[in-house]
């Protein structure tokens, strides 16, 4: 869930500016740092597996096996979403800047076209500005108003109707280059959503909690995470998720590195 919040959602808080350097490690508005990967990811398939009330594993959740494919320098090229007859519900393709930004992003539903985003650089390689596209190629919304952290990672932006009107704002924070947490805000300013991202010591997630506020309502969820084993690149290849202390959820992660 976290994964298409953050990429659906908020996918515009990613990658600014590039520390451009001669050595081998990543850079660091890359998915490498971003999404705590460790050594050179290719490829990433994360398979969801029901469980019962007792955490025991069953069958796979045919819905949501997340793919993530990623090229030399370790941005993500593409990510989908697929059952496990490898058939692709949702299907998002990357194209970036020079310097690693994102330049558009071209997504699709069940192999039809649903919507894309082109955004925007300035002189000084940091975004200036995005516009949103429907289904049909029309511009349906528009952001300004970004703000960047130094490592790269947006922190800030608001969001338009194609009329100029405000649809909310969009505010984060990070430790480095990791995601710690976001709060969002309709066009009157009131918050209508927070979302809080708690790290163990080695960078992964341990407490993910959402809090969605409507007129009528309040939902606040709390998921946490237990780590059961990691392979010998020191990522982890099968988490338990808990929803409010009850198990829900197996992951499980298999890897591909560039040689």
């Amino acid at each position: 869930m976290k994964k298409i919040l953050l990429l659906l959602v908020t996918g515009l808080f990613a990658l600014a500016c590039i520390n451009k350097n001669q050595t081998n490690e990543p850079p660091k508005n890359s998915e490498l740092i971003q999404q705590n990967y460790k050594g050179k990811v290719q490829r990433l398939e994360e398979v969801p597996y029901k469980v019962d009330s007792t955490g025991k594993i069953g069958e796979i959740d045919s819905c949501c096996i997340f793919v993530a494919e990623l090229n030399e320098k370790g941005y993500t090229t593409r990510w989908y979403n697929k059952d496990k007859k490898g058939v692709i519900s949702f299907l998002r393709n990357l194209n970036r800047f020079d310097n690693g930004q994102f330049k558009e992003w071209n997504d699709t539903i069940n192999g039809k076209k649903y919507r894309s985003m082109v955004l925007q650089i300035d002189n000084d390689g940091k975004y200036s500005g995005a516009k949103s596209y429907d289904s049909a190629g029309k511009v349906d919304g528009y952001f300004t108003d970004f703000k960047e952290n130094e490592y790269g990672e947006m922190t800030a932006f608001k969001h338009y109707k194609t009329d100029s009107s405000l649809i909310g704002t969009w505010t984060a924070e990070y430790d480095k280059s990791i995601w710690l947490g976001s709060t969002t805000t309709d066009s009157t300013g009131k918050v209508n959503g927070t979302y809080k991202n708690k790290l163990d010591d080695k960078g992964n997630s341990i407490e993910f909690t959402s809090t969605i506020v409507t007129k009528d309502s309040t939902t606040k969820k709390v998921e946490t995470y237990k780590y059961n084993s990691y392979d010998d690149q020191g990522n982890w290849t099968q988490r338990t998720e808990y929803e409010n202390g009850k198990p829900i959820k197996v992951a499980k992660r298999n890897f591909k590195y560039y040689k």
